[in-house]
């Protein structure tokens, strides 16, 4: 019978240490990645375009406003008697600028939850899969390798009462 000559099994010891904790480095890191997935899809799909919807109801109002005090403010008996109304005027043209902002936030907002939306569904598929990986084939490798090393065991251990 042919023997081979172990002298030392620590690295594969070592080793399979090394695969435990990257497994477990892994998973904390993927789920890490999961978790903050989720939030990039919630904040684009969810908080922002509602966080816009909000912003442009009250850019409306105020423009709302800003018409009637202007209006309030010209509206008299006779054409002599006008009154400035520059402060106004000026609070209209603010109204009407915040307002258009708004709705093109708003729809960036909108094209921006569509496209962040499907990256994140993109990106859910192969880190399902990495994390498949570490709850099956990375533990089985290690109890794989563990079986090996205590066969090695018993096999210097014979050797050695040879």
């Amino acid at each position: 019978m042919n023997k081979s000559h172990v002298i030392s099994i620590e690295s594969l010891e070592d080793l399979n240490q090394a695969i435990l904790r990257f497994t477990e480095d892994l998973r904390q890191t993927l789920e890490e990645l999961k978790a903050a997935r989720h939030r990039a899809d919630e904040a684009f799909s969810q908080q922002y375009p509602a966080y816009w919807r909000k912003e442009t109801r009250l850019a409306e109002r105020q423009l709302n406003e800003a018409k009637d005090q202007l209006s309030a403010k010209t509206s008299t008996a006779r054409p002599d008697d006008q009154p400035a109304a520059s402060e106004e005027k000026k609070r209209l043209r603010r109204a009407e600028t915040r307002l258009r902002i708004c709705n093109e936030k708003l729809r960036r907002s909108k094209e921006w939850s569509l496209k962040i939306s499907r990256e994140c569904d993109q990106l859910l598929g192969p880190l399902t899969d990495v994390l498949d990986q570490c709850d099956s084939v990375l533990p089985v490798a290690a109890t794989e390798l563990r079986a090996l090393i205590g066969h090695l065991k018993d096999y210097t251990d014979q050797n050695a009462s040879d």
